[in-house]
């Protein structure tokens, strides 16, 4: 498989939400160092953290990862990805944001390989069926519309695709997007010239952008994604989940033990 990749994590240190949330722990671990192992242990390429704010060098030195001061003008996270991205000539750019500590690193393998296979896509992501009613309607859960190929048909803050009562499809599931994008090159470099469009402004999605500029999205299915962090209230629901995953690994790593002493008997 070509890893000509480079994966930048924008840390955007004043967000306007939440200042400084990629410094704030989750079960005494701060956001961006999650997000940080998950990139590396992806093994897709090198990874870069890119911040605008002193803070946030300091502590990718801390943990010996390397950073790069980008400018403070950075309209978004894909800008600031853009900007990092300028030092490389990687293939691929992924943009792993800062706010999605519970990344696994083989969701992005998975979906790096569906952008491999699929040449007319520019851009990769992830989706994963809801399980939690209540995060149909909240507006911080993106929800997805695909095609039957796996290509994006629309993002949104509100439920879609609506489910009419009279439809004959029963229990058809809606998708949480996961807020990650692997870029070839030169999509990015189109991307971040294009104007915000109106449905991105609308919505406040940037890959709508994409979408009404004719680029190709293709999304990997996969079987679950952590809580993402858009305010403070989003720290005590990934508080639960950071020690719901803990109990599963450890009760995972007694089974593996278990099965070898069986098999050494």
């Amino acid at each position: 498989m070509d890893k000509n990749c480079l994966i930048v994590i924008p840390a955007r240190y004043n967000s306007q939400r939440f200042p400084g949330k990629v410094l704030a722990p989750i079960a005494g671990k701060p956001v961006l160092l999650w997000c940080y192992e998950a990139a590396v242990r992806a093994e897709l390429g090198e990874v870069l953290i890119a911040t605008e704010d002193s803070r946030v060098m300091a502590f990718a030195k801390s943990i010996g990862a390397k950073a790069v001061l980008t400018s403070a003008r950075c309209q978004s996270g894909t800008d600031r990805v853009f900007e990092a991205a300028k030092r490389t000539n990687k293939s691929f750019i992924i943009n792993f944001q800062g706010d999605e500590p519970f990344m696994r690193a083989e969701t992005l393998v998975k979906a790096f390989r569906q952008l491999l296979g699929d040449r007319a896509c520019s851009i990769g992501t992830a989706c994963a069926r809801i399980r939690n009613g209540a995060d149909i309607k909240n507006p911080n859960c993106v929800k997805i519309a695909m095609s039957s190929k796996g290509r994006a048909l629309y993002f949104s803050r509100s439920p879609i695709p609506f489910h009419h009562p009279l439809s004959e499809l029963k229990n058809y599931p809606f998708y949480k997007h996961c807020g990650f994008y692997i870029y070839r090159r030169q999509a990015l470099a189109s991307f971040v010239k294009l104007p915000p469009s109106p449905l991105e402004k609308l919505e406040r999605l940037e890959q709508l952008r994409a979408l009404e500029n004719g680029m190709g999205i293709t999304v990997a299915e996969v079987r679950e994604l952590g809580p993402a962090i858009d305010t403070p209230a989003d720290i005590k629901a990934a508080e639960r989940f950071a020690r719901r995953r803990c109990a599963e690994q450890v009760t995972s790593h007694k089974s593996q033990v278990t099965s070898r002493k069986f098999v050494r008997k």
